[in-house]
């Protein structure tokens, strides 16, 4: 079904991450981390490798590899302005597989990440990565009152692979803090089989700062096994 890629996106698509020290000074113990997840031993330290889901990226050297307890710990700090998809969006039973931050947390300014996930496709299983993407799409619009597609759904290549892209806008709030972010967002569906690996970039900048090229550079170098 569709709402289990949402769960994803609302993972991948900027909802955490806005700094500002949104983060707790102990990390939620219940939350897993992506510390080692670099390779181990590897030549280069940029580098992030999932077995499982058999995807690979490379940080740009700038970039941090960010502790999955504080990405976690970050969600659950901010909303969307629906409290269904707040409690959506706060779920921490399936963390993303990797964060790249552009800032180590906590931050004093709003920080961009890139995200991967990887989620069962359910019902979607055999669309093409555009209707897809479309679908999704669609439910996020629903799922957050202030989402905003900001040009038609695209076909794309992730890895030699076919995908989807969107990019939109939508506005974070962080009630604890009374401040709120305009949230610039893209995000890459590309199925494999049953799932689908799912990669949103996000800056909470609005686009003042321009990490597009950063965010474009960090895409190119994914490589998803066969």
């Amino acid at each position: 079904m569709a709402s289990r890629l949402i769960v994803a996106l609302l993972a991948t698509a900027g909802l955490c991450a806005c700094g500002s020290g949104n983060a707790p000074r102990e990390p939620a113990k219940a939350a897993p981390s992506n510390r080692a997840s670099p390779e181990r031993g590897a030549a280069n330290e940029n580098r992030f490798y999932s077995p499982v889901a058999g995807v690979a990226i490379e940080k740009r050297p700038t970039w941090v590899f960010m502790p999955l307890e504080l990405e976690l710990a970050n969600r659950e700090a901010v909303s969307v302005g629906k409290k269904e998809t707040d409690a959506v969006m706060h779920d921490g039973t399936t963390p993303p597989l990797v964060v790249i931050a552009r800032y180590p947390e906590p931050s004093d300014k709003p920080n961009p990440t890139l995200k991967i996930n990887m989620r069962a496709l359910g019902d979607l299983k055999g669309a093409s990565p555009v209707d897809i993407t479309r679908t999704v799409a669609n439910v996020m619009a629903n799922a957050v009152p202030s989402f905003q597609l900001d040009e038609e759904i695209q076909a794309a290549q992730v890895g030699g692979l076919d995908a989807g892209v969107f990019r939109a806008h939508f506005t974070l709030e962080v009630p604890r803090l009374g401040r709120s972010f305009v949230v610039k967002t893209q995000g890459w569906i590309v199925p494999r089989g049953n799932y689908a690996i799912i990669i949103g970039a996000s800056d909470p900048t609005d686009g003042a700062e321009d990490y597009e090229a950063d965010f474009q550079a960090m895409v190119k170098t994914i490589v998803i096994d066969e």
